[in-house]
């Protein structure tokens, strides 16, 4: 979703000041699970990376 899409989901219709936050607040919330996730996953490839240069360090 691009700022683009997301300032048109919020403009369009007659929406109420309280009802754009809610789907703000929506929005945000969806990308920062979403940003946890990708940062899990970062962290397990960290650790592999880890793993694999203590691994070489040993046979050295």
């Amino acid at each position: 979703m691009t700022i683009l899409e997301i300032t048109e989901s919020i403009d369009s219709g007659e929406k109420t000041p309280e009802e754009k936050l809610k789907i703000l607040r929506r929005i945000r919330g969806d990308l920062m699970e979403e940003l946890h996730g990708k940062q899990q996953l970062v962290d397990q490839v960290d650790y592999l990376i880890y793993q694999l240069k203590t691994e070489q360090n040993k046979v050295q």
